[in-house]
């Protein structure tokens, strides 16, 4: 596999999904020694990192063993998008509902996983897709033509 083919928006989200890995072990919340991980965090914690992850294991997926993954009209950088951001949304909540005793880990998590939407989204742009092509899920707002006579 050569490595240089592999594009800007593509690097970001292997590089941003292989951090927020590592970031599900280090310390989001604790009190001097004691530490809790997005494991003892909550489900909003660990289930967000999932979902952000998911959307790089899918870019992988494509990247290195050249799948074609799609679902419906939409392509593996759209569900890349969509699965980083709602780990974004979920890890924002997190933070929102529990802000005593906060660590680095958790705002590294909402960092690197804003990143992540960020690479999915430039993984969109290179590939000559955009938000847009998500209004194929919702259908027409055409009214449906006339019964025959």
């Amino acid at each position: 596999m050569d490595l240089s083919k592999i594009k800007n928006g593509q690097k970001i989200v292997l590089g941003a999904g292989i951090l927020l890995f590592i970031n599900l072990f280090l310390p989001w919340y604790g009190l001097g020694p004691f530490n809790l991980n997005a494991f003892d965090a909550g489900f909003l914690a660990w289930f967000g990192s999932f979902l952000a992850i998911a959307a790089a294991v899918l870019i992988a997926l494509k990247v290195f063993t050249k799948m074609k993954i799609q679902a419906g009209p939409l392509k593996a950088e759209h569900l890349a998008f969509g699965l980083a951001a709602l780990g974004f949304i979920f890890i924002l909540l997190r933070l929102i509902t529990e802000t005593d005793l906060m660590k680095f880990g958790l705002w590294l998590g909402l960092i690197v996983s804003a990143i992540l939407v960020f690479g999915t989204f430039l993984a969109m742009k290179e590939e000559g897709l955009g938000v847009a092509d998500f209004k194929a899920l919702g259908g027409s707002n055409n009214p449906p033509p006339p019964p025959p006579a």
